[in-house]
């Protein structure tokens, strides 16, 4: 946590002298002089008192001898090596205020461009993760603002840092507040390769319940409320949500001074309790720390793991009953399992796993499928039919595979009932895929998220007995391979990455009522 109420040195470096120097640099209208010394004043909250990584950090920064300040900290001359619990990773927003033509306060927002893995065609502050270099968290967001849509820092002033946020993913988010005094003088300049537009939104619009609504989320036991804010400019219509909302609703109660009209239950994100333990000497006898052994994947997959433990599909079987010892599910010869495998990919965005059908067989010949199979005699349960079936078809050995859950079972036109067993693959390179020639003819993995988005993606109306439904079918490269998965296999990814990334999809889904037909 950044801490403002210890008293600093001021030298011609430091970030505070900075901060009160600009004070004599803005310009604009008294209103915004006005909130440069409000926002100036402004103390940050402190962590509450069983935030344990919180109080980590604070103790830690102490010990290493570092400086704090109101934007950031700078080393002292003599630093004390320390080595701690594991710390996420920090990135930095830039909440850029200005005042619009009709006198309100307005702030800067970008849509993420649809090339990027992860969150792309979203809505988000300016910023990014802080770079070695970088001096401090105004550093971070002023950096990364010139670098997204083309503000340059001297246009900038920064007067306060918020708390900062703490994301799903462990990632430490850091709000900085900046004033724009002359909006002439910014001319947007778009990077293509992260953001499609730049525009502008009324910063009071975060504490009004106009144009919003909120989703009930859980996490790790907690229910929370995720809120989502419509708002349309120049004929576009954009969706603010997650921890952008989450971040401007916080900035607009401190600018305005009042609570949002309307309940914010906000989630309270921890790192998990077995990240404060420290790990074991190493083999060569040197110590080894969580910032090491936890790494933004490892611990990315974790919380995964952990999330998707809690996860209770509707009207659907629990997994002790789909066990050895049920009679029930022993008798089902209508049953069948898919395993949805997934990893961390490169750019850190999940991927999953899946085949191509060989040529050769009778049914579903060429098509895109998920690794699974029919129900076996010893089954012990469905997890034992997804992870046999997918050892069989592609060498994937269940050792490396954390099976983590099941979804909700999905019934075919014939009556087959097919259950998603959701499982977890720590370490890809351990995989070597290896087909079986007569079953799979290529294995290859899309990102999950692709199935929430509405790009490379087409539907067709069906009808079935009166019911007309849509069936999606979503195109995908690698490799030079062409792929095109569809029908029942997009709908079970479509709702693995709902439930994964918490949200609905960007399109009408409309789903055939056989899928979701009661099972005994």
């Amino acid at each position: 946590m950044i801490s403002i109420l210890r008293r600093v040195p001021l030298t011609l470096s430091s970030p505070v002298y900075k901060i009160m120097e600009s004070s004599n640099m803005v310009g604009g209208s008294q209103r915004l002089l006005n909130l440069a010394r409000q926002l100036r004043l402004y103390k940050p909250s402190p962590p509450p008192s069983d935030d344990y990584d919180d109080l980590e950090e604070r103790g830690s920064e102490e010990a290493a001898g570092k400086v704090v300040s109101q934007v950031g900290f700078a080393e002292s001359a003599t630093s004390v090596e320390y080595e701690g619990r594991f710390r996420p990773k920090r990135a930095a927003v830039l909440i850029c205020l200005f005042e619009g033509d009709a006198g309100d306060l307005r702030v800067i927002l970008t849509k993420r461009s649809s090339k990027l893995s992860t969150h792309s065609g979203e809505v988000s502050l300016p910023g990014g993760k802080q770079e070695e270099g970088d001096k401090d968290d105004a550093d971070t967001a002023t950096r990364e603002a010139n670098e997204e849509i083309g503000l340059d820092p001297s246009l900038v002033n920064v007067v306060t840092v918020l708390e900062p946020f703490l994301s799903k993913h462990l990632l430490r988010v850091v709000p900085v507040i900046g004033i724009l005094s002359d909006k002439k003088a910014f001319e947007p300049a778009p990077n293509a390769d992260e953001v499609d537009a730049v525009f502008d939104a009324p910063l009071e619009m975060f504490i009004k319940d106009e144009n919003r609504r909120s989703e009930e989320r859980e996490w790790m036991g907690q229910k929370y409320l995720i809120h989502f804010f419509d708002y349309e400019m120049e004929n576009k219509k954009y969706l603010i949500w997650g921890l952008t909302a989450g971040i401007l609703i916080r900035a607009a109660s401190v600018v305005f001074q009042q609570p949002p009209a309307f309940l914010e239950q906000k989630p309270n994100f921890k790192v998990p309790r077995g990240a404060d333990r420290a790990p074991a000497q190493s083999k060569d006898g040197t110590g080894t720390t969580w910032n090491q052994v936890m790494d933004s994947e490892d611990l990315t997959l974790k919380i995964l793991a952990e999330e998707l433990r809690l996860y209770k599909p509707p009207h659907s079987i629990p997994i002790q009953q789909s066990g050895s010892d049920s009679e029930s599910a022993r008798r089902k010869p209508n049953r069948a399992a898919v395993l949805i495998c997934l990893f961390q990919g490169e750019n850190g965005d999940l991927h999953v796993i899946l085949t191509k059908r060989s040529s050769t067989l009778s049914s579903h010949s060429g098509e895109v499928s998920l690794p699974g199979g029919k129900r076996e005699e010893g089954d012990a349960d469905d997890i034992e039919t997804a992870m046999r079936e997918a050892k069989e078809e592609i060498g994937l050995d269940p050792s490396l595979v954390n099976a983590v859950t099941v979804l909700e079972p999905f019934v075919n036109k014939r009556g087959m009932i097919v259950v998603p067993v959701v499982g977890i693959l720590s370490d890809k390179k351990a995989f070597v895929p290896a087909p079986n020639a007569s079953e799979v003819e290529a294995v290859f993995d899309t990102p999950l998220e692709m199935f929430l988005k509405d790009e490379n993606r087409r539907a067709e109306e069906r009808e079935w007995m009166g019911d007309k439904y849509l069936l999606h079918y979503f195109d995908y490269e690698a490799e030079n391979e062409r792929y095109v998965i569809w029908a029942l296999t997009a709908g079970i990814l479509i709702r693995t990455a709902s439930i994964v990334y918490q949200r609905p999809p960007a399109f009408l889904e409309r789903k055939p009522k056989f899928w979701s037909r009661i099972v005994n």
